[in-house]
């Protein structure tokens, strides 16, 4: 799929993934992966599935789950799934449309094999990035709970 100039500017400026890349670096990324459209309710995988690719949401909305546990909601700009790149476990959640959406999708292989390494390296500081903010969100909520359930003395 091949972006223009103003659209791969702004998926630069605003996607955490491609953050610190070019927008000559995005439209090439764009190159080697693909776009697929989702409906509303439709299954991007399944908790205990093996995958090698990530998303990123271009449009709409991606609900993560544990079971029937709702865990995150990510919107336009947000990544998922992007643990497959990094080791060969099971997907640890079921990423379901929560309405009709636009997905960008990264292989292992696309990354691998097609990108730079200049490029490679940095997409996997930007997701290290990204899963330390998660990290640092779930120590957060889970300071609190603790909190809660037994207030400090």
């Amino acid at each position: 799929m091949s972006f223009s100039a103003s659209q791969a500017q702004v998926l630069a400026r605003t996607v955490p993934l491609f953050r610190s890349l070019s927008p000559d670096d995005v439209s090439k990324i764009f190159a080697h992966g693909n776009t697929l459209r989702m409906g509303k309710g439709q299954v991007v995988f399944y908790q205990g599935a093996t995958g090698n690719t990530m998303y990123v949401v271009l449009g709409g909305s991606v609900a993560l789950y544990e079971g029937q546990k709702p865990l995150a909601l990510l919107r336009t700009g947000d990544m998922f799934g992007e643990m497959a790149l990094i080791n060969n476990e099971p997907r640890s959640a079921t990423a379901v449309a929560a309405e009709d959406c636009h997905l960008f999708m990264l292989s292992e292989t696309t990354f691998q094999r097609l990108l730079t390494k200049r490029v490679s390296i940095q997409i996997l500081l930007n997701i290290i990035g990204t899963l330390s903010h998660r990290l640092r969100e779930t120590n957060t909520r889970y300071a609190k709970l603790q909190n809660e359930v037994a207030p400090p003395t």
